[in-house]
């Protein structure tokens, strides 16, 4: 796969007003050691276990997402119940392991070096505001951001691939789709972008992962912040 040259994304990222990020990823990888995405995985799929449809339904899931969006599927209607205390458990198990999130390498100078061409910066996320609120007052990065954050929606179908949180900030921050872009490491971040009509810059170190997103949808592709900032830069 060829990475988008340093002048395509000069020229995506000059034309943004509002650039939107996706949080785990991009911004930091939530789910480092102690706090592994599978072990939150585990303990969520430890909750629905009694219920045999359910423990059959989330067998060997590692993503802890994608093990409550399947409680929801299953059990939707019983938001007290089930599915409400598997949600509580996700957004508790994520704002501690906003503690030991690790910073994701040129994430803070991209952000610093955007705000200086006078963009504003936002967050559109499938994890809890609670826990990237934490994770932001931790490494002192409010400031490129304020309240311009969208985290997981309380209806659940509203999640990214849905656009119902970029369409949020782009009201909200009065930006056309076309004057925005997202970085996002995600096909939901890809598919998301694609429906609400805005440009977007698939991240990842990984080349599998950059292909995950090329196979959703997207055309540009980075593989380091830091060649980003460059471009800004450049």
């Amino acid at each position: 796969m060829l990475l988008t040259s340093p002048t395509q994304l000069r020229d995506l990222l000059s034309r943004a007003s509002l650039v939107l990020w996706d949080f785990d990823g991009p911004v930091c990888d939530l789910f480092a050691h102690p706090r592994t995405a599978s072990s939150i995985a585990a303990t969520l799929r430890d909750i629905v276990r009694p219920d045999a449809d359910l423990s059959a339904r989330t067998e060997g899931m590692t993503d802890p997402l994608q093990v409550m969006l399947q409680v929801h599927a299953v059990r939707t209607g019983d938001p007290v119940g089930l599915v409400g205390t598997v949600r509580k458990c996700l957004e508790e198990a994520e704002t501690e392991a906003a503690e030991t999130a690790v910073p994701t390498a040129a994430a803070e100078p991209l952000m610093a070096q955007l705000r200086g061409e006078g963009k504003l910066l936002a967050i559109a996320s499938n994890n809890c505001e609670a826990a990237i609120r934490a994770y932001l007052h931790r490494h002192g990065l409010e400031k490129y951001f304020n309240d311009r954050i969208v985290g997981r929606p309380d209806d659940l179908s509203l999640m990214k691939p849905a656009p119902h949180s970029l369409r949020q900030l782009l009201d909200s921050t009065g930006t056309a789709a076309a004057d925005s872009v997202m970085i996002g490491d995600s096909p939901a971040d890809a598919k998301a972008a694609a429906a609400a009509g805005v440009p977007f810059i698939g991240y990842h170190p990984r080349q599998e992962k950059l292909r995950r997103l090329e196979a959703a949808g997207a055309t540009c592709f980075a593989a380091d912040l830091g060649v980003m900032q460059a471009a800004v830069v450049g």
